[in-house]
């Protein structure tokens, strides 16, 4: 073809692809052979053992309401057999009282709080020598520990104490924070971390070492509630559109270098985010285009295919990151119990489902949660659907794209548009995302979805009942999960809807034959 440099063409052409390939294998370098389908790994199956029944729970409740007092409440109304303690997080989501805008729940402190945040249980010295982000103890609480403190009274009533961790981070209250925080696509540091950055590597690494070590853990979980930058640029979230464009990253030193060794062209990769975000600009502010807006995507896409190569490697990233914490934790203590939770997105965006591989991240976990909340999902999903419709389809109207998302994401029977915001997503959603995730891992790891319960709406939006408890963990179950993990956290959840979770779970052992611990 005239005027282009078949030579260069050819190359760059033969480079992206070498990256697609490599990209997926990044993680696998983590991993360990691949399982056998049943039993579970640990050498039980799902039949041969008590519901694992999980609730999270920050170190404010315990303070709050007393240890022994919390967890025998825990248990009592929920049948609560496993802890998981909010070790370290800057975040309201699993620290602190309920949110200041929500009402007060049935139980604990009838008032509202502020939290600093960081790691609520102690911090040994000797374990971050090497890392460049050392201060971290949360001051809130004065001397608690959440692990120290409730894991040998949690012990002695029969309950296992996992250790929940968060990415969600306060730079302002981090010394260093700077050195490993991820760089967007205008050059500006962002809140979060790089998942190539040895000095966010080594961090995460020092606090998995410093907890399993110090204390009597049965288990460990990661939040890492992000997505790839494709799906941020084209507002395929529940979120606002323009914030998360504007942290889309991450293009620091370390990712380019690493992307170059893999043969994925990093300018190239920036200039088509610029290309996107131009085109994203001009489809929420003009009118439609004469080509319609999914084939000015498409085209954008294809002129630069390195935009999919740049999200595949982000994501490979990511998954070393839990690598990296599973083989740390495993390292110290074999028999821990190390898996992940996997955000809410999953349920209702087809890109970032397929970017959440079950059956990959089962080799580097011993238990995934899948979080298919379907009481929030209302308003949230209400909200994605408004966003992806204004960029991706926006051919289509709202309805049209709703309708899509449903038959693709394998629902039938659910509310309109309209009634979302009010009605939020059946019992039997659950069901549905618990079936796929324990058909992708084949058996080979447990799957414990969350279950939602008082997840802050607006007070006009869907509210928590005890039934949408029942009928959702009824579903979870009756979808072949081991387990549920109680959702987000205790300090915002009433006793009347935790107890809606016990209901289905003595219903389902009843059916089965089972126990309830």
């Amino acid at each position: 073809m005239a005027g282009v440099n078949e030579s260069a063409t050819d190359t760059s052409r033969r480079n992206l692809l070498q990256g697609l390939v490599a990209a997926p294998a990044l993680a696998a370098t983590a991993a360990r052979a691949t399982p056998a389908p049943v039993p579970h790994r640990d050498g039980s199956s799902p039949a041969s053992r008590d519901p694992f029944v999980a609730l999270q729970v920050g170190a404010r409740s315990f303070v709050d309401e007393g240890v022994d007092h919390c967890l025998d409440t825990l248990h009592e109304t929920g049948g609560v057999n496993v802890v998981m303690a909010a070790v370290f997080t800057y975040g309201t989501g699993l620290a602190g009282r309920q949110s200041s805008d929500e009402p007060l729940p049935d139980h604990g402190v009838q008032a509202y709080d502020t939290i600093h945040g960081g790691s609520y249980a102690a911090v040994h010295p000797e374990f971050y020598a090497g890392s460049v982000i050392k201060d971290i103890r949360a001051p809130d609480l004065g001397s608690f520990d959440i692990l120290a403190d409730v894991i040998p009274r949690a012990k002695a009533k029969g309950m296992q104490t996992y250790a929940l961790f968060e990415e969600n981070y306060n730079p302002k209250l981090i010394p260093n924070f700077g050195k490993i925080a991820e760089v967007d696509l205008y050059g500006r540091t962002g809140r979060t971390t790089c998942f190539n950055n040895p000095d966010a590597r080594s961090f995460l690494a020092s606090m998995v070492s410093d907890w399993v070590t110090s204390n009597d853990i049965d288990g460990l979980m990661w939040e890492s509630e992000r997505q790839g930058p494709l799906n941020n640029m084209l507002g395929a979230h529940f979120g606002s559109v323009q914030a998360k464009r504007s942290t889309i990253g991450c293009f620091c030193g370390h990712c380019m270098s690493k992307a170059r060794d893999l043969g994925i062209d990093g300018p190239r990769a920036k200039e088509g985010f610029f290309a996107l975000d131009r085109w994203v600009t001009q489809t929420l502010a003009g009118p439609r285009v004469a080509d319609g807006t999914f084939v000015s995507l498409w085209r954008v896409l294809l002129n630069y295919p390195e935009l999919l190569a740049w999200e595949r490697f982000w994501y490979s990233s990511q998954e070393e990151a839990y690598g990296l914490i599973y083989g740390t934790a495993k390292a110290i203590k074999p028999k821990l119990q190390v898996g992940w939770h996997i955000m809410h997105l999953v349920t209702m965006s087809p890109f970032y489902s397929a970017d959440t591989d079950y059956a990959r991240l089962a080799h580097i976990a011993d238990f995934l949660k899948p979080s298919p909340y379907n009481n929030c999902a209302g308003p949230r999903l209400a909200q994605y659907i408004r966003n992806v419709q204004s960029t991706i389809f926006r051919d289509s109207t709202p309805e049209q794209v709703l309708d899509m998302h449903y038959r693709m994401m394998g629902l039938s029977g659910e509310p309109t548009l309209a009634q979302l915001p009010t009605a939020g997503l059946s019992g039997a959603s659950v069901g549905v995302e618990t079936r796929r995730a324990v058909a992708d891992v084949e058996g080979a790891i447990p799957i414990y979805p969350g279950i939602d319960i008082d997840i802050p709406t607006a007070l006009d939006e869907k509210r928590t009942r005890p039934e949408d408890v029942q009928a959702a963990t009824a579903s979870a179950l009756e979808a072949g999960a081991s387990g549920v993990v109680l959702s987000r956290k205790y300090a915002e959840m009433r006793l009347t809807n935790i107890a809606g979770a016990k209901a289905a779970l003595m219903a389902h052992a009843s059916r089965s034959g089972a126990g309830l611990g």
